[in-house]
Parts: C-alpha cells; sequence; structure tokens
C-alpha cells in the first residue's frame, strides 16, 4: 500500500513536466518548419533570382496556401513543414495532405521581384506563425535565419 502511493505521489508530480516537455516539444517543431521554410524560400530565391510572386489578393484564402506549399515543394519543403503542431491539435488533427484543403499556419511576408528586396534589411521577417499559440507571441524567422517570438521582438524595440 505504501509502495503505491509513493509512485501515485511520483507521478501526480511528473505531470507537470510531461506537459512541459510536450509544449517545448511542439515549439521545436515549429522553429524546425521555420528553418526549413527558410531554406526553401532561399533556395528558390537563389534559382530564381526574386521572391515568389503570389497575389497578396488571396492571403489567407486556401489558393493562397497552396501556392506557397506548391512553389516550395519541389525544393524539399513538405507538405508537413506549412503546419503548426499546437494548431494541428487544436483543429482535432486533420489531414495535412489533402490538397483538396491545404492549410499553411505560417505566412511569407510579399517582397516585390528585385532580387536582393528579401536580403536588404537582416531583421526583416520571412515567414511568421499565423496565430499566438505558444504564449509569447507568433514565432517569426528573420531575413538572418534567427528566430524570435513576437513579444520579445516588440520588448527589444522598445528598448527594454
Amino acid at each position: 500500500m505504501t509502495v503505491m502511493v509513493i509512485i501515485a505521489i511520483l507521478a501526480v508530480m511528473l505531470l507537470p513536466a510531461v506537459g512541459t516537455v510536450k509544449t517545448r516539444a511542439a515549439k521545436v517543431q515549429c522553429i524546425s518548419n521555420l528553418r526549413n521554410l527558410y531554406v526553401g524560400a532561399n533556395a528558390y530565391v537563389q534559382q530564381n533570382v526574386q521572391w515568389p510572386q503570389i497575389s497578396t489578393s488571396l492571403a489567407g484564402s486556401s489558393q493562397y496556401d497552396e501556392q506557397w506549399i506548391e512553389i516550395l515543394l519541389p525544393l524539399g519543403v513538405p507538405r508537413s513543414c506549412w503546419v503548426c503542431p499546437v494548431t494541428q491539435g487544436l483543429l482535432g488533427n486533420p489531414d495535412i495532405n489533402n490538397p483538396q484543403s491545404p492549410r499553411a499556419d505560417y505566412i511569407a511576408t510579399p517582397f516585390d521581384n528585385k532580387p536582393m528586396t528579401p536580403y536588404t534589411w537582416s531583421r526583416m521577417p520571412w515567414f511568421s506563425e499565423k496565430g499566438n499559440v505558444h504564449g509569447n507571441g507568433n514565432l517569426i524567422i528573420f531575413t538572418d535565419g534567427s528566430i524570435q517570438e513576437l513579444n520579445d521582438v516588440l520588448q527589444s524595440a522598445g528598448g527594454s
């Protein structure tokens, strides 16, 4: 009986740690997704001498998401890299490989078709999460490849 009580106490103590590990793992996956999008977009710019030109009038639509997915797919960026694991769970784990309902949980900054524009400012966002699902603002990847959460960016911009 005493052994069972000790095991139960240990289990209760470990539950918050398990939740924290899952949360961190999901954030790490999101960061990995952003890095893959960054590498794919960089390869696209190197090959095509311009940023992908997708009409911003389609922004927020599945057509917009599908065009981005299709552009980076041949450069080694699978559909799964466009899906945040936290958002995926919140949506009930829908099929992410269904081309009939493409989804991108990250959005690209639109640039003009000049070759160096995406590289002009080292702190210009290339991709960011569409939602704040990690608790400290949307994750953003910048031209220099660094990744930060929006709240940290705003805090550092405020001089604090």
